[in-house]
């Protein structure tokens, strides 16, 4: 027993690591790029590279280092998909499990919000504080050139590292979806049962995945439009008000915002479903147990959770793009604020938002653990049949429909890609 409770938890552990390793990624990148390129020549003339690593760039990465290591703790501390499958007893899981026999107590609460949420949000407070502004750090990111890096005779060695990482991250995986998406089994002429792979299995999995699951495709879409349309609507509102007054809340409305914002992440994936189950299931008034029985508005309500945070962000990282010489002008033109969103910010940042929307759809098609308890009578998404499908060990189809996930996430990275380079 201790050592498949050690097993589960290690293949958990993993899961997340990889799931974690784009956004640690992204989060040193923009340590990097805040460094300044000056610094790290200093560095490399008087001591060379090992000097430069160890005193240069290991002492200004370990902010974003610690801000790495937070981010890995949100997922392991919130959600519980992962951690199901495997039986590993997490605090989100066990929320997850007194929900669904209907045996929450106050103490399911209290743990909640003193093992996970507590945590997160005192740590987040305090790289809050040691962060440099983000407008700054986006606008840096944003006109960063990066030089080839020059590594001589270890470039070959170099190279086929990274190739190697790559095939085992990437390659190894999706071999493993081809091969079960492929795999059938056939009567021998001795009437024993064997089992091979075929292409034809493989066409015939892929057109099951579309034809079979068409109405979790809709709900999922429905869905995702409702959550993405909904935090998007509300972080941008929300910056267009702070905007234009200035002085709200005392001149902290970001601050404010910002805090909620990440309360939002901090909560477990399950309890955000039980706070919605709390607000709307019930008889008086009628037409609140009537939106929660019959429509999608509690589901996307608990989805805000997850995808709101990420739109506030996003929606400050466009906005982050233009630089202060164009507001300064707009000012001195007398541009209203409608005239400034439709004159300077429309033209300027609209496929960025469009691409903002689409990383939002997508978050919000992956997300299950906020969705799972408040999903109406009826309502299947993909996400939800796919968990299902893992749980009973429907290997044929449960391939199909990551290879289509994973197909629509790497065409919003390729429109996020050509985007980004637009110049």
């Amino acid at each position: 027993v201790l050592d498949g409770r050690v097993g589960a938890v290690l293949a958990v552990s993993v899961i997340h690591a990889l799931a974690a390793i784009p956004w640690v990624v992204l989060i040193v990148s923009l340590g990097l790029v805040h460094i300044h390129r000056g610094q790290e020549e200093t560095a490399l003339i008087d001591g060379g590279p090992w000097h430069w690593l160890r005193f240069g760039l290991a002492p200004k990465l370990r902010i974003w280092i610690a801000a790495s290591c937070l981010w890995c703790f949100v997922p392991v501390l919130t959600e519980m998909v992962v951690t199901n499958l495997y039986q590993v007893p997490t605090v989100a899981e066990q929320v997850y499990l007194d929900a669904s026999r209907g045996e929450l107590s106050p103490w399911t609460y209290i743990a909640a919000v003193a093992l996970c949420a507590l945590p997160l949000l005192l740590a987040g407070g305090w790289w809050r504080r040691r962060q440099v502004p983000w407008s700054d750090l986006v606008y840096r990111a944003a006109h960063h050139r990066g030089e080839r890096l020059t590594l001589g005779s270890a470039r070959p060695l170099v190279g086929l590292g990274l190739w190697c990482v790559v095939l085992l991250l990437v390659a190894l995986p999706l071999v493993n979806l081809l091969i079960k998406a492929g795999w059938q089994p056939q009567m021998a002429a001795t009437g024993e049962s064997q089992f091979g792979w075929s292409w034809t299995r493989l066409a015939t999995t892929f057109a099951e995945s579309i034809t079979l699951y068409q109405d979790h495709f809709v709900w999922s879409a429905l869905l995702a439009a409702g959550s993405t349309g909904l935090a998007a609507a509300l972080a941008i509102g929300l910056r267009g008000w702070l905007s234009v007054s200035s002085s709200a809340v005392g001149g902290h409305g970001p601050t404010v915002i910002n805090s909620i914002a990440l309360a939002m992440i901090a909560v477990p994936g399950p309890l955000a479903g039980m706070l919605i189950i709390a607000l709307m299931n019930r008889s008086q008034p009628a037409w609140l147990g009537m939106l929660y029985d019959r429509t999608l508005t509690a589901p996307i309500l608990a989805q805000q959770f997850r995808i709101f945070p990420l739109a506030w962000v996003l929606s400050g990282t466009v906005l982050a793009n233009l630089s202060r010489g164009v507001w300064e002008q707009a000012l001195l033109d007398g541009l209203g604020p409608w005239q400034r969103i439709t004159h300077v910010v429309w033209p300027q940042t609209w496929s960025r938002w469009l691409l903002m929307l689409l990383i939002l759809f997508v978050m919000s098609i992956g997300e299950l653990s906020c969705t799972i308890l408040v999903l109406p009578p009826g309502v299947t998404t993909l996400s939800m049949r796919l968990f299902e499908m893992l749980h009973f060990g429907m290997r044929h189809q449960d391939s199909g429909l990551c290879f289509l996930l994973i197909g629509l996430s790497w065409l919003v990275s390729l429109l996020a890609w050509k985007t980004l380079n637009e110049r």
